[in-house]
């Protein structure tokens, strides 16, 4: 039988209970091989190349949010998630995009990365040093000018979190399509505002400025409307921070999971 008949047959039965199997248990070391290069082709861009997550999700552990089950993340390679930058893959075979889950699941699979500080000193840095609650919201705390922080660690990894806290600027997206924490500046009159992007129509643009005012505008008031793309308005902390000081707060973004 050829494997795609087979794969598509295991998932068919899956699906109705009839098999408590997934294809990925009939999965081999080549399969897995060849999901990795699917993945670096497709999906490392976003999820890096690890899958320890950039601007896309940290895939690597064992719970995906958006994917309880092996038919869920097939399902979500497929045909993404709607209303996210998470495209789905349509120019995969079925073949492919059953290899990719294996891979993806044996991202999971791995030891949790260890932490480079103490959690809880980052804690203090992240509260009081750094002054991370005037932009971020970590369990309902803070201000929600920045992404929000709740869970972080379970979306990003080590890697990204150093970046994200010496070189803000180098994880923003560059293209409109992936823009949800977009820089704008625009001036109405001698008014110069600058803030983050918050909607957008063709009439109208909200900005929430540093110090959390949020301006709605006409486009027809403006004199000039400024996109900054690969730019954040958080100031990079290696200046402000002594290494180990980073660790610790890195450490800390890593505590902040939905499962200890």
């Amino acid at each position: 039988m050829p494997r795609a008949i087979l794969y598509a047959l295991l998932a068919c039965l899956a699906s109705g209970g009839l098999l408590a199997q997934s294809p990925v248990d009939e999965m081999t070391a080549a399969d897995l091989e060849a999901g990795h290069k699917t993945f670096a082709i497709h999906c490392a861009r976003c999820h890096g190349m690890q899958g320890g997550g950039g601007e896309g999700a940290n895939l690597a552990r064992p719970r995906l949010k958006y994917a309880s089950d092996d038919q869920a993340l097939y399902d979500l390679v497929e045909n993404g998630i709607p209303g996210t930058a998470m495209p789905g893959v349509w120019v995969l075979t079925e073949e492919q995009r059953w290899q990719v889950v294996a891979y993806v699941r044996s991202l999971g699979e791995r030891e949790r990365a260890v932490m480079p500080g103490d959690p809880e000193r980052g804690r203090a840095i992240y509260e009081e040093r750094a002054g991370c609650p005037a932009c971020h919201i970590v369990t309902g705390r803070g201000r929600g000018i920045g992404p929000e922080l709740t869970q972080v660690g379970d979306r990003r990894g080590i890697g990204y979190l150093r970046e994200s806290l010496l070189e803000p600027s180098a994880s923003q997206p560059s293209t409109e399509g992936y823009a949800d924490f977009l820089t704008v500046r625009v001036r109405r009159g001698d008014q110069v505002v600058e803030g983050m992007r918050v909607n957008e129509d063709a009439f109208s643009i909200q900005i929430r400025d540093i110090g959390g005012s949020l301006h709605s505008i006409r486009k027809d008031e403006l004199a000039s409307l400024e996109k900054v793309y690969s730019h954040s308005l958080m100031p990079p902390l290696g200046g402000a921070l002594s290494a180990s000081e980073v660790d610790d707060l890195v450490s800390y973004l890593m505590s902040l999971r939905s499962e200890p």
